[in-house]
């Protein structure tokens, strides 16, 4: 376990942005009633559009600059955490924001690749460059104000705007959220601690495929799977629906890590100090993991925030979708806890506050850059 205690990093604006179509469910069938109630979920946000995370992040970010009172040209590094970027390789999501803000040539930007862990290490990552830069004039240049944008898109995981529209539920839901940091003097602003974990044995219970090592066998019908489960495969230009991506993910083993391994290592990491806390934002992985782990942890569920009913798990941008779902019309500083998990295996953990009028209501967006895609002739 690494963990890490900041003592001159403010957030000083929280932002989130959607896709403005909403896909309600319809529980009168009964196998959608059973999801809902399950899962407890009842409708996403969904692009219909083809809107990515750079869309959704650029709008959102736009709008936590105005929050903080903030110009584009006070940013100093940019910070994208997305496992669906708008090229796979060379070029970030962090470059096409830099390309659209027009942003300094000396404010640095880059991606970075976690899951549904995203918030509490990106976090450590931003926190610590600023930690290690405040108050020092290295080569002329003083880095102050980072942006963490994080999120991913579903749509693409169907073969068209007809495949995805057609399905009767779905468990994920597009967002995707921003954080700004500012370094400031030390003692002058609460503390924000990490703990950052991981079981890189769990890489066969959750995970995302085909990639790199399987480009040469994508005309298979069948793939057995590292765990040795045997996986339905067809290609995308079969015409039958899937897409040339799959998810793969072992229900039991993920709901044991939840609500095991998680909620253990939050009891050794916070121990009776868990109970302190004004609101608590968990991974929303599905409305039974977070029950349970509500229950083991002895919580008071009304202080137990949730965004998932009404966006579905939005992957990387969860604790940023509920705090802005959430905490819009704060109107005191509340201390809050935050445990995200999933693929990987990675978890991590935050513990920082939130200062009244930082954080916006969650944008519903049709914005939609073409510039920089790929435009069939």
């Amino acid at each position: 376990m690494s963990s890490f205690q900041f003592s001159n990093v403010a957030l000083r604006g929280f932002a989130a942005a959607t896709p403005d179509h909403l896909i309600k469910f319809d529980t009168s069938e009964r196998r959608v009633a059973k999801f809902v109630k399950q899962m407890g979920i009842a409708q996403v946000h969904l692009s219909v559009t083809e809107q990515t995370a750079v869309d959704l992040g650029y709008v959102a970010l736009q709008q936590a600059l105005k929050q903080a009172g903030w110009a584009p040209s006070d940013l100093d590094l940019v910070i994208f955490d997305t496992q669906s970027p708008d090229f796979l390789g060379g070029v970030g999501n962090a470059d096409l924001i830099h390309h659209y803000l027009n942003l300094r040539p000396d404010c640095a930007a880059f991606d970075l690749s976690l899951g549904c862990a995203a918030f509490p290490y990106a976090l450590t990552v931003a926190c610590s460059m600023l930690q290690a830069t405040a108050g020092k004039m290295g080569w002329g240049i003083n880095t102050r104000r980072i942006a963490i944008i994080i999120g991913d898109i579903q749509w693409s995981n169907y073969k068209d705007r007809e495949t995805l529209l057609a399905q009767p539920h779905h468990l994920f839901g597009e967002c995707t959220g921003v954080i700004l940091l500012e370094a400031v003097s030390a003692g002058s602003c609460p503390e924000i601690k990490t703990a950052l974990f991981a079981d890189g044995h769990g890489y066969q219970h959750l995970f995302v495929a085909p990639a790199a090592p399987d480009a040469w066998h994508l005309d298979a019908d069948q793939f057995v799977l590292p765990n040795g489960t045997i996986m339905d495969y067809r290609c995308k230009s079969s015409g039958d629906g899937n897409n040339v991506f799959f998810s793969y993910m072992d229900g039991i083993a993920i709901h044991e890590f939840s609500t095991g391994k998680v909620v253990e290592s939050i009891k050794q990491q916070v121990g009776a100090a868990i109970k302190d806390y004004d609101y608590y934002v968990f991974h929303q992985a599905n409305r039974q993991i977070i029950n349970t782990i509500t229950t083991r942890l002895e919580l008071d569920p009304a202080k137990v925030l949730v965004s998932l009913d009404q966006y579905g798990n939005t992957s990387a941008a969860t604790a940023l979708t509920t705090i802005c779902h959430n905490l819009h019309d704060l109107d005191h500083a509340a201390h809050v806890f935050n445990a995200s998990f999933g693929i990987g295996l990675n978890w991590g953990f935050s513990d920082f506050m939130i200062e009244p009028g930082t954080v916006s209501a969650i944008i519903e967006t049709d914005h939609h850059f073409t510039e920089h895609r790929l435009k069939p002739v």
